[in-house]
């Protein structure tokens, strides 16, 4: 299927996703890998460059903002700003994002876990792009309940960790339902859900 963004007037094919292949793209927009994002679509749908990159170019980075303007209020997927006219792709994010990934940077205290070899350690951040995009989406999450990441971490904060983050009962309904998985992080009070491996820089962290 085909249509015309009134704001450029590009011809766009709306490609038939699966929920892999819509974070895997989206995920190389958002990190600004648009080439990747091009070539992505080139072999798996055997569109031309320009087509693939027509397509790209109406991915809008930024759930509900339009691509062309500064209009914020795009409700859902494939949709049309109603201020400029230019289409977007309007993919949502997964609840794995950068909220919840800054709340559980903040929730990680090495001090308290009784290891001499981490005392005055701490996270300067959680990459919430994983290794593999394709882990983001709900059948993946249900089959491998984890996701692969990687995390700043050390005296200085920029010891850089591989970060296997475990999903549990709460979370992984959490994450099938749409739901935030900021109440699934652990009370601080209990670190038995944090696993340090320093000299391996590996970290493993298990919501609930």
């Amino acid at each position: 299927m085909k249509l015309n963004c009134k704001k450029c007037g590009n011809e766009i094919y709306l490609l038939h996703l699966t929920e892999e292949q819509k974070f895997e793209i989206w995920g190389m927009v958002k990190q600004d890998l648009k080439l990747f994002a091009i070539k992505k679509i080139v072999d798996d749908f055997g569109l031309s460059h320009k087509e693939a990159k027509i397509i790209v170019s109406h991915i809008n980075p930024d759930y509900g903002t339009c691509n062309r303007c500064e209009n914020d209020e795009l409700d859902s997927e494939n949709i049309e700003c109603i201020k400029c006219g230019a289409f977007n792709f309007n993919f949502k994010e997964p609840v794995f994002n950068s909220e919840f990934c800054s709340h559980l940077e903040y929730k990680l205290d090495f001090d308290s876990l009784g290891m001499e070899n981490v005392v005055g350690y701490w996270c300067d951040g959680v990459d919430c792009y994983p290794y593999d995009l394709k882990s983001l989406s709900k059948e993946r999450i249900k089959k491998d309940k984890m996701i692969v990441t990687r995390a700043w971490i050390g005296k200085g904060g920029q010891g850089i960790y591989e970060m296997n983050i475990k999903f549990g009962k709460q979370s992984i309904n959490n994450y099938i339902n749409g739901l935030s998985l900021i109440d699934c992080i652990p009370d601080g009070a209990h670190k038995t859900w944090i696993k340090i491996e320093p000299e391996k820089n590996k970290i493993q962290i298990s919501l609930k």
